[in-house]
């Protein structure tokens, strides 16, 4: 674990040091407010031990700017004070601290209260771990395994965004899965949730960019973000996913277009004066003018 010591006298210090490297941490030493912010930009640090009365910003000051760089996420912080009044107390978790320790320093009592400190932050360091994954789970398609529709929505908005504010481009990609329904009514649900895996992941792995996001919009529809592309490079992305889901001949003997598996595609560039909703629309009545033109083509708005 490593622990911010936040204290201006050398001799406290150094004693403090040993107490805590004793129990086997490793201990970084600041004697000032702002080198401590310093050192807490810098390193990863697991525990802040914080005297209150130091030259230029005091204590309380240092940990409110702490707990502003945290935001969200929890970090141990025990103040060292030799003010044991209720008011400063008070004043001192207010600010966001933790715990108290009494100066002078009490050596098993300041080990037992790293340990303490430690066996908490494992804990919540193991719920935030908890937390992503629900959090990544809840925007994933449970059968696909690609991002869900709340998760396309989520980095869609993010990117229209970025476009907005950085004039860039952003293109879309309505995908829809040709004569689905007939698959479904002549193979059965189980070889028609097989499919839509297949196709997936073959898509999945035409999408190459780490911003670019491939997501099941629904049923048999998918959708693709494409940040910092063009409608011309759009179309190329969108050429390449109608030819890899090709290219994976499916068998469908039912379909109105061939006899394996295909996909209809529109694509639509973000325009000024645009809406997010305006986009996606583009982008679904391209899917509907492929559709209308014989399947398994893309139509693209230039």
């Amino acid at each position: 674990m490593n622990v911010l010591l936040v204290e201006d006298s050398k001799a406290i210090r150094h004693l403090v040091a040993a107490y805590v490297e004793e129990v086997g941490h490793k201990v970084l030493m600041a004697e000032t407010g702002e080198i401590a912010l310093e050192l807490f930009d810098q390193e990863h640090i697991d525990l802040v031990l914080m005297d209150i009365e130091l030259p230029g910003i005091d204590g309380f000051e240092v940990t409110r700017r702490m707990r502003a760089r945290l935001a969200n996420e929890w970090l141990p912080i025990v103040f060292l004070s030799s003010n044991s009044s209720d008011q400063h107390f008070v004043k001192g978790i207010k600010a966001g601290g933790d715990a108290y320790l009494a100066k002078p320093v009490n050596g098993p009592v300041l080990q037992s209260m790293v340990q303490a400190m430690g066996r908490i932050a494992s804990i919540q360091e193991q719920l935030q771990k908890v937390n992503e994954e629900l959090s990544r789970l809840a925007h994933v398609d449970a059968l696909t395994e690609l991002t869900n529709r709340r998760g396309f929505i989520m980095n869609y908005g993010r990117e229209w965004g970025r476009a907005s504010r950085e004039g860039s481009t952003l293109s879309v990609v309505m995908i829809d899965i040709d004569s689905f329904k007939a698959y479904n009514d002549n193979y059965g649900h189980v070889d028609g949730d097989d499919c839509l895996r297949r196709v997936a992941q073959a898509m999945g792995s035409c999408i190459l960019r780490p911003a670019d996001v491939v997501a099941r919009y629904g049923g048999e529809e998918f959708i693709v973000l494409l940040p910092n592309t063009s409608i011309e490079g759009a179309m190329l992305v969108a050429e390449r996913l109608r030819k890899v889901v090709n290219d994976e001949a499916i068998p469908h003997a039912h379909a109105l277009v061939g006899n394996t598996v295909s996909v209809s595609l529109g694509v639509a560039e973000k325009t000024e004066g645009q809406t997010p909703d305006g986009l996606l629309e583009a982008a679904d009545k391209n899917l509907y003018k492929a559709k209308e033109g014989g399947r398994n083509q893309v139509c693209g708005t230039f």
